[in-house]
């Protein structure tokens, strides 16, 4: 963690306090290294940065022992310096980078007080600073945080330097990180920070304005000492030396632009507070700074000796840019020129072209070129490196004929890193290479289906891979969600607000494995659902034939064809299962109302699994991302969340008003008598939250009746937009609202209608139906006019006289009346006309013919032509008979 910039005076006498022995001590010392900053030497800019490293890390140093004996803490510890600190070049506004080590976990009961401490004297009081005169706030650290440290963190303790360390404990900690870390991540990442440092370099190699010391300078030449020092993970000290030994010049040039940064640092009349990545507005040179160079001499030297001193320093600044930034530039790609391995023995190197087998003569057989093909793309994976554009007649030379699965392609599915889209992205290009590691691949990319058909862009190999990448993005952002927060309570098995994103971020890396399996095999092995498609004469012939392309049975294609690629057996097993299973959650939410019996059969298909209920959402979300997706049908994935959440929940936790209405404020008797009249349906289902933003306006219906107008608004739900409506439970409500949605031209896709029967009040939601504009994007026809006119059609029963039947085409077909659960029945009617007459029409005749009430619809528009369904009970004393008796007098 970083320290706010030190001007050293102001820092070493807090508000004017009179100081402290220490803090004295500490200002004199700092006040004599000032004195040699300002001084012309030129040359001791190494002993400078050193010099005043010391006077902090010997105050520190005195203090943690002090702290250790006064606590009494006799567990291996040690504080120590990173980074610039670590390297001992602190400048007047430097950060002091400092860790406080622990052999143990720093939570653990025995150290944590001693941390708390620690942190409660220099971060959360000023005790430190009063005592010593300055401000560091130390990062804790235990031998078990070293796993974790990357790119920038991994960096510091590059250069980290014992400053108070009675048992050797920093020492320890370099060589874990030795024996633990990835020096070629390291040199990757720093390598990336050089690419960006030289491109700015090369713009500002003469530039004499906004040239930022540490940035466009320092770190050009720490670079190439970081990419030397990685390797081992040694101290840049040790890298000095040698570089010391081959041309001081270049060592001599970095340590001058240190002792400019100083004096630049110091002239300044007002520091402030680093930025978020360390930076410090001090370090920036403009144009004033190049010109008043000549001032160091003092105002009081004659004018032409200050202007040929200023010639001077800016030629030395010159020279040192150019050398540093050469020393750079050599070091890195000259890591590129004979290749950098991977790691010692490792048979992939990186060039200057990308990534390379180094050894192709130990390639033998089919099994040693795909071993050697796909672990070249397995480090491309991992590092997101390119591969060198020459492996293609190389390394991958006629890979259709020989490409055999191998363990390394279980591991591609399995890294963790990367992009394994963009892997199958390279292995597009090798013709044959795909249908060998998966039987029926070829076919499958170039046949035809009705996306492709439709969309008539690509074949299906890369929509396939479009698939996985949208996978990948989910589970990225996923993550970046849970880092920001990972608080459970966000994520509660009794919410409905559920991300996919953060569902597939909380798979295990082997169920993560397993969907991208079945994306990548979906359509290749033979399922029951492919047999009855070509048994279906009904279907076009392309349909028929769109899938099963191996011609292998499911039961046999997994362990069959990937035996020798060491998948682990829970993978392929859950891969087989999603793939049987991929219209599972289409087939349940599009058979009717999400209840408690829909709830069972999605259970009942995962064997009660959670986990492979929580892939197989994801799966299916990810196989709909772009074709049939929640953007252009939100009411069916509305209803696969609710579905989800449902089945996710435990049973007994699923229905409970009592929290819900009182969190909201609703605790009093009457307000909770009303609205929990909405019944168990209700509570249990996604739309529960809703009687807290309708409560209010409901209550209110309760008290004044039909002098209160019905609340009408538009809601809008991830993709989805719904209307919804509180209003009197009037019979005849849903054919007055579908009727006048009818005669302004707003289709559906489906609503739910709730009902406080002791109460008679109303609480529905409709599902508008989206336009799909020319740019894929969807626009609803939501706004004040159409919740005005929908609630003017309530308030004046419009829409409900039987005079209305006469308006409505008589085109419908297929009128059926079942029972569809005890005591809830389903009428059903399809139609070659418009959706929204279909819909309005049997809502009508549900009011007048049968009288019946309604709790539900659903609606569907197609090729085909219109598909409606409305869920109702019928009313005392008409049996199921009597009613479709009715129906056929209507017909």
């Amino acid at each position: 963690m970083k320290t706010p910039p030190s001007s050293d005076s102001a820092d070493a006498s807090p508000g004017g306090v009179r100081l402290t022995p220490k803090a004295e001590r500490l200002r004199q010392c700092l006040a004599a290294n000032d004195a040699r900053i300002r001084s012309t030497d030129l040359d001791i800019g190494e002993a400078i940065v050193r010099e005043r490293t010391a006077i902090y890390t010997a105050a520190i140093a005195d203090w943690a022992a002090e702290q250790q004996a006064a606590f009494g803490y006799d567990r291996p510890f040690a504080v120590a310096a990173l980074g610039g600190t670590g390297r001992q070049e602190v400048t007047p506004c430097s950060d002091r980078d400092i860790a406080i080590l622990f052999e143990d976990d720093v939570e653990s009961p025995g150290t944590l007080p001693f941390v708390r401490e620690l942190k409660r004297q220099t971060e959360e009081s000023d005790d430190f600073r009063r005592r010593h005169g300055f401000t560091i706030a130390p990062q804790p650290r235990g031998r078990a945080d070293l796993a974790d440290l990357r790119e920038k963190d991994l960096n510091s303790f590059l250069d980290i330097l014992p400053i108070y360390d009675p048992g050797g404990l920093a020492e320890s900690f370099r060589q874990t990180i030795r024996e633990t870390y990835d020096p070629f991540e390291h040199f990757l990442h720093v390598r990336s920070l050089w690419r960006r440092l030289w491109e700015r370099a090369g713009a500002m190699a003469e530039a004499v304005r906004e040239v930022d010391l540490k940035n466009d300078v320092l770190r050009l030449f720490l670079s190439g000492v970081w990419t030397l020092g990685g390797k081992d993970f040694e101290h840049s000290h040790a890298v000095y030396a040698r570089i010391a030994a081959d041309d001081p010049r270049i060592l001599d040039a970095y340590h001058f632009l240190l002792r400019l940064r100083c004096w630049i640092q110091l002239s300044r009349t007002t520091r402030g507070p680093a930025t978020a990545l360390g930076n410090h507005p001090e370090d920036v040179m403009r144009y004033e700074d190049f010109e008043r160079l000549g001032d160091w001499l003092g105002t009081d030297a004659p004018e032409r000796d200050r202007l040929e001193f200023g010639n001077a320093v800016r030629a030395r600044i010159l020279d040192a840019r150019r050398r540093i930034a050469m020393f750079a530039r050599g070091v890195i790609e000259g890591e590129l020129r004979p290749g950098r391995r991977i790691s010692p023995g490792h048979p992939v190197a990186l060039g200057a072209g990308g990534l390379y087998h180094a050894e192709p003569e130990t390639c033998v057989t089919d099994g040693d070129h795909s071993r050697a093909a796909l672990r070249l793309l397995l480090m491309a994976q991992r590092y997101e490196l390119p591969v060198d554009p020459s492996e293609l007649q190389t390394t991958f030379q006629h890979a259709g004929d020989w490409l055999v699965p191998v363990p390394e392609l279980a591991a591609l599915f399995l890294e963790p890193r990367g992009s394994l889209a963009t892997t199958f992205d390279f292995l597009s290009r090798i013709p044959g290479a795909e249908d060998r590691l998966f039987p029926g691949y070829g076919q499958f990319e170039s046949s035809l289906d009705e996306r492709v058909m439709t969309e008539q862009l690509t074949l299906r190999g890369p929509l396939e891979r479009e698939k996985m990448r949208a996978l990948e993005a989910d589970r990225r952002e996923g993550q970046r969600l849970l880092a920001e927060d990972p608080r459970p309570e966000r994520y509660t098995d009794v919410a409905y607000a559920i991300r996919v994103e953060v569902e597939a971020a909380l798979l295990t890396d082997e169920q993560l494995a397993a969907v991208k399996l079945a994306i990548k095999t979906k359509r290749l092995p033979v399922t029951a659902d492919d047999l009855a498609a070509r048994d279906d004469p009904a279907r076009s012939l392309v349909d028929r034939f769109s899938s099963g392309f191996s011609g292998i049975p499911i039961a046999d294609y997994y362990p069959q064809s990937f035996a020798a690629a060491d998948f682990p057996a829970p993978v392929l097993d859950l891969a087989r299962f999603l793939v049987e299973n991929r219209r599972t959650f289409r087939e349940i939410v599009d058979a009717g109302l999400i209840d408690d019996a829909a709830v069972t059969e999605l259970l009942q298909r995962c064997g009660g699994d959670r986990d492979r209920l929580r892939a197989l959402y994801v799966f299916t979300h990810a196989d709909r991302h772009a074709w049939k997706s929640p953007t252009r049908h939100p009411a069916r994935f509305f209803n696969i969340r609710e579905l989800y959440a449902k089945a996710r929940m435990p049973a007994e936790r699923r229905y409970d008003p009592d929290a819900l209405l009182q969190d909201a404020g609703y605790a009093d008797a009457e307000s909770q008598t009303i609205l929990k009249d909405f019944g168990e349906d209700f509570y249990k289902g996604i739309y529960r939250h809703y009687a807290v933003r309708f409560g209010g306006y409901l209550l209110k219906l309760n008290r004044e009746g039909r002098s209160a107008k019905p609340r009408v608004t538009t809601i809008a739900e991830g993709p989805a937009r719904l209307l919804g409506v509180a209003a009197l439970d009037d019979r005849g409500l849903a054919a007055s609202i579908t009727g006048a949605l009818w005669k302004r031209g707003v289709r559906l896709q489906q609503a739910h209608l709730f009902c406080a029967t002791n109460h008679r009040l109303a609480l529905d939601f409709f599902h508008l139906a989206p336009k799909i504009g020319p740019d894929g994007e969807p626009t609803y026809p939501c706004g004040p006019d159409l919740s005005e006119a929908v609630a003017q059609a309530i308030t004046d029963r419009l829409h409900i006289d039987p005079a209305d039947e006469t308006d409505l085409p008589g085109n419908r077909r297929d009128l059926t009346l079942t029972e569809w659960r005890p005591g809830l029945c389903r009428l059903r009617a399809e139609s070659d006309g418009e959706v929204g007459a279909l819909l309005y029409g049997l809502c009508l005749k549900a009011t007048l013919r049968l009288r019946a009430d309604i709790h539900g619809l659903t609606a569907h528009a197609g090729r085909l032509g219109a598909r409606v369904s409305l869920y109702l009970s019928l009313p005392k004393g008409l049996s199921l008979d009597a009613a479709r008796a009715v129906l056929e007098e209507w017909q």
